[in-house]
């Protein structure tokens, strides 16, 4: 598992810190599908650490994550939201969480993100005062011991 977060932290350009987290909830895949493959699309989610930043990881989990996949179904196959945590320096994260969505079916997920996108943003203060910034990503290249 812990190669896993390795490769992710690739993908997410100046996250490295944050990426440190271990898993917090995640609806899917199995392990070895939980890796990715070369040439699968993610969306990766992250919501920005600061002095007043609030993040209710129970809503999340028990509300947001749940509707999410409700609306977007099978064009995901895997959802994991992760908690940032201290460095070993102990400075606080550069982002309080940061979500990946495997995403299973390209035109279904867009096609979903089109007509809900506006909705889940609107429910974001709900759980969060964060800055969030999302990227679509193309896996490039994996790896596993």
């Amino acid at each position: 598992m812990q190669n896993e977060n390795v490769d992710r932290r690739s993908i997410l350009l100046g996250a490295g810190t944050a990426a440190a987290a271990g898993v917090v909830a995640s609806f899917g895949a199995s392990t070895a599908e939980a890796q990715g493959r070369v040439d699968q699309e993610c969306m990766t989610i992250v919501y920005q650490n600061g002095p007043d930043v609030k993040f209710n990881f129970d809503y999340y989990i028990t509300t947001h994550m749940p509707l999410i996949m409700r609306l977007y179904g099978k064009s995901i196959s895997r959802f994991e939201l992760r908690r940032g945590q201290p460095g070993a320096d102990g400075a606080a994260p550069p982002y309080v969480a940061t979500i990946t969505i495997w995403i299973a079916d390209g035109a279904a997920f867009d096609a979903a993100q089109k007509e809900h996108q506006a909705g889940l943003r609107a429910d974001v203060p709900k759980f969060t005062n964060a800055v969030l910034i999302a990227q679509r990503d193309r896996i490039v290249g994996t790896q596993s011991s």
